[in-house]
């Protein structure tokens, strides 16, 4: 049935009642991982970490590309370092987008 879908997270013990007792802790009715507690706030963090982490990440390999003395690397390192940085922000960019969709439903 559709229980073998559900991942095996979701097998936990239930959550307290104090906890079913929070809608935005819970996964409406006919998700497909079903009432998953806390799944939602992954999610939220997720978003959140994400939001910060972008702009962060572009400032850095800002800093690295123009050879800031702010970056304390070697020199020849920065414009590798700064791709690394653009490259992580643009990851943290797509996780952002999946995590605000799965938070949004």
């Amino acid at each position: 049935g559709s229980s073998s879908r559900i991942p095996a997270l979701c097998h936990a013990a239930p959550a307290p009642p104090q906890l079913r007792e929070l809608p935005e802790l819970r996964r409406p009715v006919g998700h497909p991982q079903g009432n998953c507690t806390m799944a939602g706030g992954c999610a939220t963090f997720c978003t959140i970490l994400s939001a910060v982490a972008v702009p962060v990440l572009i400032f850095f390999g800002l800093l690295c590309t123009v050879g800031s003395p702010m970056m304390e690397i070697p020199e020849a390192n920065k414009p590798e370092a700064g791709m690394g940085c653009f490259m992580a922000a643009a990851l943290y960019a797509v996780t952002g987008i999946f995590a605000f969709q799965a938070m949004s439903k």
